[in-house]
């Protein structure tokens, strides 16, 4: 069954993404004002939001194939509508944005959900993380895909456009309806045992937390990248094709640091490294700000994506291991939704910063709420995570006092 949720995953970003550059280009190109790409970015990713969180919950509750099944065929319907909008009725748009981004906040709860399903995540921590990287390599995969062939595309006419991406969506469909033929609901699962230490799960708990407000900064730069930056590319002098293979590159950055997390443990539970990578990436964003080539665009690209790549990892994995299995659906609709709501909240301000001063003005203010957000980062930590890493430590301070006072006594 992951196999085909893998390939939900590269089939649904692939198809998605066509959409998304060919909307936040098409409009770019016809110069279109930056406070108005700011709202229909902002349509999509505020509706993704509360399909994410509505659609962890019913998972949850009720019946996640439900779930899963109709945000592949919301998806679809939106496509088509985008199609229409392009070649006929101009008013379509944004509700067919809208109804992109419903389609794809319900569909990824559930699956997130079943990834590891019925497994004691606390046990088998390795397995855990190869499970999340195939899953982040193959949305990443059908993302950079859809970048990299979008600008083509784009080129050739809406025609094209609309209709490679329709088809890949209407393919996720069929995909999907077999899926649900496979999976089990939470009522069906076998019970695994539960975790031998619980501490440590109350831990990934609070960095799951953590994670979440994270989420909102670095969401809050990498939203302009999506939905603003073909304003300042358009500008610059970076032709469609060019643009495509800039965020095909930047989405390889971005795999890279999820294989480097996944082989590496020295992240594991260090606030230390969240703070590095968000700092590096507030660097990122002054770089595009000052940027007046391709080259230049293309190096503060490489700086936010490994932020990209952190947080999304980092967050999945402190969901997985903090949650239950009943409970994973609704912590991985969280978690994309700290996500959209993040990018709903930066193409706003981004979109009427590039309005009301300058086409570079967003990305330094982006830089700025990343700041802002590293201090309340921080405050919850102390609030948080340093009791738990206190109390850890006592009790291991306490075991190793005790097994020589046993042995004398043998």
């Amino acid at each position: 069954m992951r196999r085909l949720l893998y390939l939900n995953c590269i089939l649904t970003d692939f198809a998605a993404f066509i959409v998304i550059f060919a909307v936040s280009r098409g409009l770019a190109e016809q110069h279109a004002a930056q406070w108005y790409l700011g709202v229909v970015g902002a349509i999509f990713s505020l509706s993704a939001a509360a399909a994410s969180l509505g659609g962890g919950w019913v998972a949850h509750r009720f019946d996640s194939r439900v779930t899963f099944l109709t945000g592949a065929v919301l998806m679809s319907l939106g496509i088509a509508c985008c199609w229409l909008a392009e070649t006929q009725w101009r008013s379509l748009l944004l509700p067919a944005y809208w109804l992109l981004g419903i389609g794809l906040g319900m569909f990824y709860p559930p699956l997130i959900g079943w990834l590891n399903q019925g497994e004691d995540v606390h046990q088998n921590r390795r397995g855990v993380s190869r499970t999340l990287i195939l899953f982040c390599i193959a949305w990443n995969a059908g993302m950079m895909c859809g970048q990299l062939v979008a600008g083509s595309l784009f080129l050739r006419g809406p025609l094209w456009t609309y209709g490679v991406a329709l088809l890949i969506a209407t393919t996720n469909v069929l995909v999907a309806v077999r899926v649900v033929f496979h999976v089990k609901q939470s009522r069906e699962i076998v019970e695994v045992p539960p975790a031998t230490d619980p501490a440590h799960a109350k831990l990934a708990n609070s960095f799951k937390r953590i994670g979440w407000i994270a989420n909102l900064g670095g969401m809050f730069g990498g939203s302009m990248i999506i939905h603003l930056l073909p304003g300042l590319a358009v500008t610059i002098g970076v032709a469609p094709d060019d643009h495509g293979y800039m965020l095909g590159a930047w989405r390889l950055v971005i795999i890279a640091t999820y294989l480097i997390l996944h082989f590496s443990a020295f992240w594991h539970f260090r606030f230390s490294v969240s703070l590095v990578s968000q700092l590096i990436a507030a660097a990122g964003l002054l770089v595009i700000a000052s940027a007046h080539s391709g080259l230049t665009l293309l190096i503060g690209l490489f700086l936010i994506g490994q932020l990209v790549g952190l947080n999304y990892f980092s967050g999945l994995y402190y969901s997985t291991i903090g949650s239950s299995d009943e409970n994973r659906a609704f912590a991985a609709g969280v978690h994309e939704a700290t996500l959209a709501v993040g990018m709903a909240v930066g193409t706003i301000v981004g979109g009427w910063l590039g309005s009301a001063v300058n086409l570079r003005a967003p990305y330094v203010f982006a830089a700025a709420m990343l700041v802002v957000l590293i201090g309340i980062q921080s405050v919850a930590w102390a609030r948080w995570v340093r009791p738990l890493v206190s109390d850890s430590r006592k009790e291991r301070e306490q075991r190793a006092a005790v097994v020589p006072a046993v042995r004398s006594h043998g």
